[in-house]
């Protein structure tokens, strides 16, 4: 049995665009996210956001961009 894990690229879109749809994302049930940005903002606020959601995150730097994933805690 294989789940397939959401994946949301947020390289292609603007700053303050990039920042609502993380906000968007982190309003609704997340059990496992993987999200792609080039933006510094995003890399700082995500932490800060998930503080009381039950959710870990990873984050990696990959050449020129950030691949986060968030995940439920205790899944």
């Amino acid at each position: 049995m294989s789940s397939e894990i959401n994946q949301i690229d947020l390289r292609k879109i603007k700053n303050i665009e990039q920042v609502t749809k993380i906000n968007e994302i982190l309003n609704n049930e997340i059990d496992e996210v993987v999200i792609l940005t080039d933006q510094e903002v995003i890399i700082k606020m995500i932490p800060l956001q998930i503080i009381n959601k039950n959710l870990v995150c990873q984050m990696k730097a990959i050449n020129d961009y950030w691949k986060i994933k968030l995940e439920r805690k205790n899944k």
